[in-house]
Order: structure tokens, then C-alpha cells, then sequence
């Protein structure tokens, strides 16, 4: 009886893998699947940047315009496509010039989509230009926003903090007391609190540019290259390791480290 049993199932997984076939190919999904891999592959040589040949394969609205040699893709004709002329060597040439070529999969993915039609969603936005980032923007100042918060902001940077609060209908939080405002610019500048003489003598302190005096002052201190460096340090993995053996390590450098780190401090605090 097991296997009776074992040979039905055979036979209906043999029946289904028939009908599959029968049913023509797979769907292929455009956005997962055939978009990320004319990206990966051919995007550097006909997408934004440039577009050898007068092709573009951003866009399959692009794919299907083509270039100087015709429509790159013949919606339901794989074999008449000429992309997958290229990909697979029958146009006389393979593509992409460099690098491994496409797999058998990422081929049949290809063919399939091409075959079902080349589907894709409407409107369709090709990638952006590299160049066009912010980073890579020349520097300009902004216009400063026309602030409506009453007695507050003090500055330009706050304006544009205060223009995003009304953008998002948001009240800023009162003024910190001085003695806190105070521990927060230590904190921030040289990574130590004040003493309780310097609290004293700033609450005491009513001239209008008592703050700035006190920010200044922390600029200068050589304490904010110290609490500044760190970071730079940390990035670097920088650590005093000198010492740590019994042998001389002086030609291996650790014992000059220091200088390192002394040349950041130094050069936070020029």
C-alpha cells in the first residue's frame, strides 16, 4: 500500500510540473526583479551619467525607445530583442563589457519579462542624475526665513528652527535657566562641567555679551581640542598602547603615537 501511495504522489507532482509548463513562464516582477538588474548591470554605461550609443536602460519606456542600433526590447519577442542579443552573445558581442556576464537566471528573468510583454508601471521615473545630489551643490547661503515667533528666535540659524516649528504648528520650549544653559556649553565645548565659582560668576554676570564671552572663552580653552579629539581619535581606534610588552616596540611606531594625537588636539584648537 506505501507504495501505491508513493507512486500516486509521483505521478501528481509529474502532472502539475506539466501543467506549469503548459501555462507559459513564470510572471516576472518588474520592480523586484528585472528594474534592480538593469541597474546593477547596465546603468553605468546607458543610464544617467551617460548613454553609450544613445541608450538608456533606466526605464523600460527607454529600453523599448533604444538607441542608435533600434528598440533595445520588443515587447513579447525575446528572440527579437536585442538586449538579449547582447546579454547572451548572439548579437556577435557581449554585454556588459565588463565584469562577470549575466547568469542563466538573470537571463531567463529577462526573457520572461520581454515575453509577457515588457509590463511595467506607468509613469515610470528614470534615476537621477549622481551629479544633481545636494553634496556636490555649490555652497550658497540660504534666504532666512521671515520668523513670526514672538521674542524668539535670537539668531539666523534660529530663525530656521523656528520656521519648522510653525511648519509643523509646534511652540518652542522656554528659555533654559542660565545655571543650565551654562552647563550645557561646558559640557558641549570641553566635556566638563563648570566649577561653582564660574556658575557664580556667570549668574552674577549681566552684561548683554556674558554668554558670548563664555563661549568664546571655552573655544579658546585648550580642553575643547581635548573633547574634540576624541572623536577623531575614536574614529582612528587610536589607544596609548606603548608598553603593553616586554619588548622594545619603538621601531614599530606605538611609542610615537602620541604625537598623533597631540597633532589633532593641536590642530582643533589653531
Amino acid at each position: 500500500m506505501r507504495r501505491i501511495w508513493l507512486t500516486i504522489a509521483s505521478v501528481a507532482v509529474s502532472l502539475a510540473g506539466d501543467a506549469a509548463s503548459a501555462a507559459g513562464p513564470a510572471a516576472a516582477d518588474y520592480a523586484q526583479e528585472i528594474k534592480p538588474l538593469l541597474e546593477k548591470r547596465c546603468a553605468a554605461c546607458h543610464g544617467a551619467l551617460q548613454q553609450k550609443s544613445g541608450l538608456r536602460l533606466d526605464t523600460a519606456a527607454a529600453a523599448k525607445k533604444g538607441g542608435d542600433s533600434g528598440p533595445a526590447i520588443v515587447p513579447g519577442q525575446p528572440g527579437e530583442s536585442l538586449l538579449i542579443g547582447v546579454v547572451t552573445g548572439e548579437a556577435g558581442f557581449r554585454m556588459p563589457p565588463e565584469g562577470d556576464p549575466l547568469s542563466d537566471a538573470e537571463i531567463v528573468k529577462l526573457k520572461t519579462w520581454i515575453a509577457l510583454g515588457a509590463p511595467a508601471p506607468d509613469g515610470e521615473r528614470p534615476l537621477d542624475d549622481p551629479r544633481s545630489h545636494w553634496s556636490y551643490q555649490p555652497v550658497a547661503r540660504p534666504d532666512v526665513p521671515d520668523e513670526r515667533l514672538r521674542g524668539w528666535p535670537a539668531n539666523e540659524l534660529d530663525a530656521f528652527i523656528a520656521a519648522g516649528l510653525e511648519q509643523r504648528e509646534l511652540a518652542p520650549r522656554p528659555a533654559a535657566d542660565r545655571g543650565i544653559l551654562l552647563r550645557r556649553v561646558y559640557l558641549d565645548l570641553i566635556g566638563l562641567p563648570p566649577t561653582r565659582d564660574e556658575l557664580h560668576e556667570f549668574l552674577t554676570d549681566r552684561s548683554d555679551d556674558a554668554w558670548q564671552r563664555v563661549v568664546d572663552r571655552l573655544l579658546a580653552s585648550p580642553h575643547y581640542g581635548e573633547r574634540w579629539g576624541r572623536h577623531w581619535m575614536d574614529v582612528w581606534r587610536y589607544s596609548d598602547w606603548y608598553g603593553r610588552r616586554s619588548q622594545n616596540e619603538i621601531r614599530y611606531g606605538q611609542y610615537h603615537l602620541w604625537r598623533w594625537r597631540d597633532w589633532i588636539i593641536e590642530s582643533l584648537n589653531a
